[in-house]
């Protein structure tokens, strides 16, 4: 495991430096895909403005197919990361850094544009953007998890998970739920 990730589960404030880590890592990531993948998106609690979070940065690399993955496996793996498998969620490829760098600790996944897992992750950092009282009431959750749950990371995301599920839940009912990728940004 990297090395920045072990520990305590800690939610802390949001902190606008986030923003800018990622667009660190981003950039490196880019320089070494750009002629493989579509997008690379900030998404998870971090992408939040204002959202209590756990300090990683969640990190989704889009491609448009499964032909695309091969290719940003080998050069992924070339650098120093290791493919992990889905993990037992499907459309999403988990990469590990096996490598120490002046990034902050972050999570990166490969996900092909129609992944639903792709369109969830958007989906609910759009949706929590735009919804201040929801992101502040899962803020409180967060943070009473963590201190419920300081060293168990499994029980930590599992009390979370009927207020995602709730979430995406609105999301489909108020028009959030993207049902194909929409490229927002620009690299």
């Amino acid at each position: 495991m990297d090395s920045k990730l072990k520990g305590k589960v800690t939610c802390v404030d949001y902190d606008p430096q986030w923003r800018d880590e990622f667009e660190k890592v981003k950039s490196y990531l880019y320089s070494l895909l750009k002629d493989h993948v579509i997008a690379i998106e900030h998404v998870g609690s971090t992408s939040v403005i204002g959202c209590v979070a756990k300090p990683i940065l969640d990190i989704d690399i889009v491609i448009e197919s499964n032909e695309n993955f091969d290719s940003v496996k080998r050069i992924l793996e070339s650098v120093g990361y290791a493919h992990r498998g889905n993990q037992g969620i499907e459309g999403r490829e988990v990469f590990k850094r096996l490598f120490e760098d002046d990034f902050m600790a972050y999570h990166l996944y490969c996900c092909q544009k129609e992944s639903k897992e792709l369109l969830r992750h958007c989906s609910l950092r759009n949706y929590l953007n735009d919804h201040p009282k929801v992101r502040d009431e899962y803020g409180k959750l967060k943070k009473r998890l963590a201190k419920m749950y300081p060293e168990q990371i499994l029980d930590y995301m599992e009390g979370k998970d009927e207020f995602v599920k709730q979430m995406l839940s609105d999301c489909e009912e108020k028009g959030y739920l993207m049902s194909e990728y929409l490229f927002q940004h620009s690299h």
